[in-house]
């Protein structure tokens, strides 16, 4: 049995738990309307859920038990422990909807590019945090191995085809990267290859019906009917749900089953449909000050590796948060970005409480020094 130190228990940011707590709540809720009208019911989705919540917890009270340094430390063994899982993916992994992203043991499936998230962030900040502690800012020849280390694992995803996870984490590097600072030769070049990547992702990276959806994103009625169909519904069900929404479980789009994987990648719609501009505003402020107080972690950690794990765990959290709502209102290209919290998804729900188990470590350990 784990035994807990007080004043560890003490010093748990509980502002950070009861804003994880309502939006785990909110999400709940949520995928009881989400599901409520397929033929299953809802009952197989949330005792799921609470069961990826009850591993979580477990897997939190074990992170808060050892010192952030020391699980940095190991960043690299945890990094190629996730980047086998991956590559293990393409050989053996379940295949459902056109993609291979999961991989089943003893009948428990699971996704092991959702964990290898906070697992880059640690590895990123174990590269660069002595740059940070010494104020040098990043030059070209500074992030060249750190990209190294972001690449190969994103190239392993992309090709499951996970194009979510993998602008995910690159996105997560840019930031991380920004925010250690950069010398201007290195803005220049960032910018000078975001002109160009695109450009040589479009010819060799991307597939058909990725390169369709953009298409479809620059002009929904081009194919209303076919990859467009998702947008339209999802800004139907957005709009519908007027300032005050329909009221909870009296949502139509999503009940009559208009809206493709309501439960998962757009299950805002249902949350907007029936609670309206007004709940979705409250809704955002809670994902704003959730966010906010990652990056007061991050302000007020004990050193500057601490600081950049919080700002990475945070900037994971905020990225899929954004995209995930921008997607849903016709404002992002449609990619697999699960909600935080929201979705149902036993492995992003994990991966999300293993990012909060390490922000509560650092919070702590600021007062145990």
């Amino acid at each position: 049995m784990v035994k807990v130190d007080k004043r560890k228990l003490y010093h748990l940011d509980w502002y950070l738990i009861i804003n994880g707590l309502a939006l785990f709540a909110i999400g709940i809720m949520n995928l009881v309307s989400a599901t409520s009208s397929f033929y299953s019911g809802s009952y197989n989705f949330i005792i799921k859920q609470l069961i990826a919540l009850a591993i979580g917890i477990v897997i939190i009270s074990i992170i808060i038990n050892f010192d952030y340094r020391a699980i940095a430390a190991n960043a690299k063994l945890f990094y190629f422990i996730s980047l086998v899982s991956i590559v293990l993916v393409l050989v053996w992994g379940m295949a459902a909807g056109g993609a291979r992203r999961w991989i089943s043991i003893f009948g428990i499936s699971f996704q092991p590019s959702e964990f290898i998230k906070p697992v880059m962030v640690f590895m990123l900040a174990y590269l660069l945090h002595e740059k940070k502690r010494d104020k040098i800012l990043l030059g070209l020849k500074d992030i060249l191995i750190p990209l190294a280390w972001v690449v190969v694992p994103v190239v392993f995803i992309v090709f499951q085809p996970d194009l979510g996870t993998g602008v995910i984490i690159f996105l997560v590097f840019l930031a991380m990267i920004w925010f250690v600072g950069l010398k201007k030769s290195t803005y220049a070049t960032l910018l000078s290859a975001g002109i160009v990547l695109p450009l040589i992702a479009w010819q060799y990276v991307l597939r058909p019906y990725q390169k369709q959806r953009i298409y479809t994103f620059l002009n929904i009625d081009s194919d209303p009917l076919g990859v467009g169909y998702h947008t339209k519904q999802a800004i139907i069900a957005v709009g519908s749900g007027k300032f005050f929404g329909k009221g909870y479980l009296q949502g139509t789009q999503h009940k009559l089953q208009f809206i493709p994987e309501h439960h998962t990648d757009f299950i805002y719609t249902v949350f907007a449909e029936e609670w309206g501009f007004f709940g979705s505003i409250l809704f955002f402020l809670l994902f704003i000050t959730f966010i906010n107080r990652c990056m007061k972690i991050s302000q007020q950690a004990y050193d500057e590796l601490g600081s950049i794990i919080a700002f990475g765990l945070g900037s994971i959290i905020f990225f899929q948060f954004a995209i995930n709502v921008l997607m849903n209102i016709h404002l992002a290209p449609v990619v697999g970005i699960p909600l935080p919290f929201i979705s149902y998804g036993g492995s992003s729900l994990i991966s999300v409480l293993i990012s909060v188990g390490l922000l509560l470590n650092i919070n702590m350990r600021r007062y145990m020094f």
